[in-house]
Protein backbone atom coordinates (compact mmCIF):
# COMPACT_ATOMS: atom_id res chain seq x y z
CA UNK A 1 0.00 0.00 0.00
CA UNK A 2 1.15 3.62 -0.64
CA UNK A 3 0.32 5.03 2.58
CA UNK A 4 -1.29 5.64 5.83
CA UNK A 5 -2.11 9.26 6.38
CA UNK A 6 -0.16 12.20 6.19
CA UNK A 7 1.06 11.64 10.32
CA UNK A 8 2.93 8.94 9.27
CA UNK A 9 3.98 8.54 5.76
CA UNK A 10 7.78 9.39 4.41
CA UNK A 11 8.79 10.69 1.53
CA UNK A 12 10.89 7.62 1.48
CA UNK A 13 7.53 5.96 2.33
CA UNK A 14 6.28 6.80 -1.37
CA UNK A 15 9.00 6.35 -3.13
CA UNK A 16 9.22 2.62 -1.68
CA UNK A 17 6.09 1.67 -2.72
CA UNK A 18 6.17 2.91 -6.07
CA UNK A 19 9.19 1.11 -6.33
CA UNK A 20 6.92 -2.04 -5.62
CA UNK A 21 4.48 -1.13 -7.81
CA UNK A 22 7.07 -0.67 -11.14
CA UNK A 23 8.05 -3.84 -10.23
CA UNK A 24 4.99 -5.41 -9.98
CA UNK A 25 3.92 -3.65 -13.44
CA UNK A 26 7.43 -4.95 -15.31
CA UNK A 27 6.69 -8.50 -13.80
CA UNK A 28 3.48 -9.13 -14.54
CA UNK A 29 2.23 -9.73 -10.66
CA UNK A 30 -1.06 -8.50 -9.69
CA UNK A 31 -0.81 -4.81 -9.00
CA UNK A 32 -4.98 -4.10 -8.62
CA UNK A 33 -4.38 -3.41 -4.44
CA UNK A 34 -1.37 -1.06 -5.68
CA UNK A 35 -2.97 1.06 -8.32
CA UNK A 36 -6.31 1.35 -5.89
CA UNK A 37 -3.85 2.30 -3.20
CA UNK A 38 -2.72 5.03 -5.34
CA UNK A 39 -5.74 6.17 -6.45
CA UNK A 40 -7.23 6.49 -3.00
CA UNK A 41 -4.05 8.47 -1.90
CA UNK A 42 -4.60 11.55 -0.29
CA UNK A 43 -3.15 14.73 -1.88
CA UNK A 44 -1.77 16.03 1.52
CA UNK A 45 0.30 12.84 1.93
CA UNK A 46 2.11 13.33 -1.51
CA UNK A 47 2.91 17.25 -0.35
CA UNK A 48 5.37 15.55 1.55
CA UNK A 49 7.58 15.19 -1.88
CA UNK A 50 7.57 18.66 -1.82
CA UNK A 51 10.15 18.90 0.53
CA UNK A 52 12.33 16.30 -0.88
CA UNK A 53 12.80 16.46 -4.28
CA UNK A 54 15.21 13.64 -4.80
CA UNK A 55 12.68 11.78 -3.33
CA UNK A 56 10.18 13.17 -5.29
CA UNK A 57 12.11 12.77 -8.75
CA UNK A 58 12.55 8.83 -8.00
CA UNK A 59 8.33 8.50 -6.90
CA UNK A 60 7.91 10.68 -10.47
CA UNK A 61 9.76 8.28 -12.13
CA UNK A 62 8.68 5.22 -10.99
CA UNK A 63 5.17 5.99 -11.65
CA UNK A 64 5.90 7.12 -14.79
CA UNK A 65 7.60 4.07 -15.77
CA UNK A 66 4.69 1.97 -14.20
CA UNK A 67 1.91 4.17 -16.18
CA UNK A 68 3.78 3.91 -18.88
CA UNK A 69 4.08 -0.10 -18.92
CA UNK A 70 0.62 -0.59 -17.73
CA UNK A 71 -2.11 -1.90 -19.51
CA UNK A 72 -4.22 0.66 -19.05
CA UNK A 73 -4.22 4.29 -21.14
CA UNK A 74 -4.72 6.74 -17.22
CA UNK A 75 -4.58 5.63 -14.13
CA UNK A 76 -5.78 7.65 -10.91
CA UNK A 77 -3.12 9.70 -8.71
CA UNK A 78 -4.65 10.73 -5.49
CA UNK A 79 -8.05 10.65 -7.08
CA UNK A 80 -6.81 12.74 -10.47
CA UNK A 81 -6.69 10.68 -13.70
CA UNK A 82 -2.95 10.84 -15.07
CA UNK A 83 -1.47 9.36 -18.53
CA UNK A 84 2.07 8.69 -18.79
CA UNK A 85 2.47 12.13 -20.36
CA UNK A 86 0.70 14.14 -17.72
CA UNK A 87 3.73 12.53 -15.89
CA UNK A 88 6.62 13.53 -17.98
CA UNK A 89 5.79 16.93 -19.30
CA UNK A 90 3.33 18.44 -16.40
CA UNK A 91 5.81 17.22 -13.58
CA UNK A 92 9.07 15.45 -14.25
CA UNK A 93 9.35 18.74 -16.89
CA UNK A 94 8.14 21.30 -14.48
CA UNK A 95 4.80 21.89 -16.54
CA UNK A 96 6.41 22.21 -20.00
CA UNK A 97 4.21 21.96 -22.70
CA UNK A 98 4.43 18.71 -25.05
CA UNK A 99 4.72 20.71 -28.33
CA UNK A 100 6.90 23.50 -26.86
CA UNK A 101 10.04 21.78 -28.42
CA UNK A 102 11.14 22.44 -24.48
CA UNK A 103 10.68 26.34 -23.83
CA UNK A 104 7.52 26.80 -23.45
CA UNK A 105 4.96 26.21 -20.68
CA UNK A 106 1.55 24.36 -20.91
CA UNK A 107 -1.32 26.57 -21.34
CA UNK A 108 -3.28 23.75 -20.83
CA UNK A 109 -1.46 22.36 -17.85
CA UNK A 110 -3.74 21.25 -14.85
CA UNK A 111 -3.54 22.33 -11.39
CA UNK A 112 -2.54 18.80 -9.53
CA UNK A 113 0.66 18.73 -12.24
CA UNK A 114 1.39 22.50 -10.85
CA UNK A 115 1.36 21.62 -7.66
CA UNK A 116 3.54 18.25 -7.70
CA UNK A 117 5.77 19.71 -10.82
CA UNK A 118 9.46 19.27 -9.99
CA UNK A 119 11.52 22.93 -9.25
CA UNK A 120 14.49 22.15 -11.46
CA UNK A 121 14.34 20.25 -14.68
CA UNK A 122 16.67 17.56 -15.03
CA UNK A 123 17.14 16.80 -18.82
CA UNK A 124 18.20 13.30 -17.35
CA UNK A 125 14.58 12.38 -17.20
CA UNK A 126 14.53 12.16 -21.01
CA UNK A 127 16.92 9.14 -20.83
CA UNK A 128 15.37 7.68 -17.80
CA UNK A 129 11.49 7.88 -20.13
CA UNK A 130 12.82 6.71 -23.06
CA UNK A 131 14.96 3.78 -21.57
CA UNK A 132 11.62 2.84 -19.60
CA UNK A 133 9.38 2.60 -22.23
CA UNK A 134 11.88 0.86 -25.36
CA UNK A 135 14.46 -0.60 -23.22
CA UNK A 136 13.06 -1.51 -19.92
CA UNK A 137 16.24 -3.81 -18.79
CA UNK A 138 17.99 -1.07 -18.92
CA UNK A 139 15.85 0.51 -16.35
CA UNK A 140 15.72 -0.91 -12.58
CA UNK A 141 13.63 1.50 -9.91
CA UNK A 142 14.46 4.28 -8.53
CA UNK A 143 15.50 4.91 -4.90
CA UNK A 144 15.49 8.14 -2.83
CA UNK A 145 18.81 8.06 -1.54
CA UNK A 146 20.47 7.27 -4.95
CA UNK A 147 18.23 8.30 -7.65
CA UNK A 148 21.09 10.65 -9.11
CA UNK A 149 23.53 7.84 -9.46
CA UNK A 150 21.06 5.81 -10.94
CA UNK A 151 19.83 8.82 -13.36
CA UNK A 152 23.19 8.72 -14.19
CA UNK A 153 23.68 5.55 -14.88
CA UNK A 154 20.81 4.85 -17.09
CA UNK A 155 21.86 7.78 -18.73
CA UNK A 156 24.62 6.72 -19.57
CA UNK A 157 23.66 3.33 -20.77
CA UNK A 158 20.55 4.51 -22.66
CA UNK A 159 23.09 6.83 -24.89
CA UNK A 160 25.45 4.56 -25.31
CA UNK A 161 23.25 2.12 -27.04
CA UNK A 162 21.36 4.77 -29.30
CA UNK A 163 23.92 7.55 -29.99
CA UNK A 164 25.78 6.44 -33.46
CA UNK A 165 28.31 9.56 -34.37
CA UNK A 166 30.64 9.05 -37.60
CA UNK A 167 32.96 11.20 -37.40
CA UNK A 168 34.05 11.12 -41.15
CA UNK A 169 30.85 12.09 -41.97
CA UNK A 170 30.54 14.80 -39.18
CA UNK A 171 27.07 13.19 -37.93
CA UNK A 172 25.86 11.75 -34.77
CA UNK A 173 22.47 9.89 -34.81
CA UNK A 174 20.69 10.81 -31.56
CA UNK A 175 17.05 10.19 -30.36
CA UNK A 176 14.31 12.19 -31.57
CA UNK A 177 13.58 13.61 -27.81
CA UNK A 178 16.89 15.54 -28.32
CA UNK A 179 14.67 17.80 -31.35
CA UNK A 180 11.64 17.57 -29.44
CA UNK A 181 12.36 18.37 -26.58
CA UNK A 182 16.05 20.38 -27.29
CA UNK A 183 14.69 23.62 -25.11
CA UNK A 184 15.45 21.07 -21.89
CA UNK A 185 19.14 20.58 -22.83
CA UNK A 186 19.61 24.22 -24.09
CA UNK A 187 19.25 24.52 -27.83
CA UNK A 188 21.70 23.06 -30.08
CA UNK A 189 24.62 23.40 -27.56
CA UNK A 190 23.47 22.50 -25.01
CA UNK A 191 22.28 18.71 -26.45
CA UNK A 192 25.73 18.66 -27.68
CA UNK A 193 27.18 19.22 -24.30
CA UNK A 194 24.70 16.69 -22.50
CA UNK A 195 26.10 14.42 -25.30
CA UNK A 196 29.47 14.86 -24.41
CA UNK A 197 29.16 14.93 -20.74
CA UNK A 198 27.43 11.52 -20.78
CA UNK A 199 30.48 10.17 -22.81
CA UNK A 200 28.03 9.59 -25.98
CA UNK A 201 30.30 11.95 -28.08
CA UNK A 202 34.17 12.71 -27.78
CA UNK A 203 34.85 16.32 -26.25
CA UNK A 204 36.25 17.59 -29.32
CA UNK A 205 32.98 16.69 -31.63
CA UNK A 206 31.02 19.27 -33.12
CA UNK A 207 28.53 17.35 -35.18
CA UNK A 208 25.38 17.54 -36.85
CA UNK A 209 22.57 15.82 -35.59
CA UNK A 210 20.35 13.45 -37.12
CA UNK A 211 17.14 12.44 -35.01
CA UNK A 212 15.79 8.90 -35.08
CA UNK A 213 12.43 7.45 -33.32
CA UNK A 214 13.39 5.15 -30.98
CA UNK A 215 13.19 1.15 -31.48
CA UNK A 216 10.65 -0.43 -29.52
CA UNK A 217 12.75 -3.19 -26.81
CA UNK A 218 16.15 -1.09 -28.15
CA UNK A 219 19.33 -2.84 -26.51
CA UNK A 220 22.17 -1.57 -24.85
CA UNK A 221 24.26 -2.14 -27.51
CA UNK A 222 22.21 -2.04 -30.64
CA UNK A 223 22.22 1.51 -32.14
CA UNK A 224 18.49 2.50 -33.66
CA UNK A 225 17.61 2.11 -36.81
CA UNK A 226 18.85 5.00 -38.45
CA UNK A 227 15.72 6.37 -40.16
CA UNK A 228 16.48 10.28 -40.74
CA UNK A 229 13.56 12.13 -39.43
CA UNK A 230 15.45 15.64 -38.87
CA UNK A 231 18.30 16.89 -38.86
CA UNK A 232 20.31 20.04 -37.53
Amino acid sequence: MFAANADTTTAHDLVAASQRLLHAVHHDHPTDDLFGSLAGLSEDVLAVLRDDQRAAKAFWLNLHGALAADAADTRRVAGVRLAPDDVRDGILRGGKWKYGFGYLPDPFGSRFARRHALTDLDARVHAAVLAGEHAPDLSGTYTATDVEAELAAVTGSYLDGTVDYDPATGVARVPAAFFWHRGDFGGRDGVRAFLVAHGALPADADPRFSYAAPEPDVEADAPPRRTRERRQ
